[in-house]
């Protein structure tokens, strides 16, 4: 039997998120056939990775990795720019400065690392407009 701490951090921004009634739809990793249909209808679709690193803060004095880093690329997806744009500032509300809580942590403020800019894609012969925001936090424990 392994901790669920891992999920628990993971898991955060989709609790923050599934809070805000103005988001239709957000997925965890793939677009599963949800109702709408999400090549019409904006949606946030997740990719989380959790670390535990090594150097730095990461390292206790007793040299065990005790700080977790979770970090979500979050693609807001919409039929336009401005879409897009709206569905990545429900995300940015949703998440930015929120202090996450998971028991036995303390964990930081969620802050935005990165944004790239909007991509255009008709692969399923609808165009959609893909804008990604990066955003992060660490706990220790």
């Amino acid at each position: 039997m392994t901790d669920t701490l891992d999920e628990q951090h993971a898991q955060v921004a989709f609790a923050l998120l599934a809070a805000n009634g103005n988001l239709a739809a957000v997925f965890d990793g793939v677009v599963s056939n949800p109702t709408p249909d999400p090549a019409t209808t904006p949606y946030v679709l997740i990719y989380s990775v959790v670390s535990w690193p090594r150097d730095g803060l990461g390292t206790s004095l007793t040299e065990q990795q005790v700080t977790i880093t979770t970090t979500w690329t979050c693609h807001c997806v919409g039929a336009s720019a401005m879409a897009a744009r709206e569905i990545g500032m429900q995300v940015r509300s949703s998440l930015l400065n929120a202090r996450p809580v998971i028991a036995g942590r303390s964990c930081s403020l969620i802050k935005q690392v990165d944004s790239i800019a909007p991509t255009r894609d008709e692969s399923t012969d609808r165009v959609v407009i893909d804008a990604v925001s990066i955003y992060d936090f660490s706990s220790t424990g």
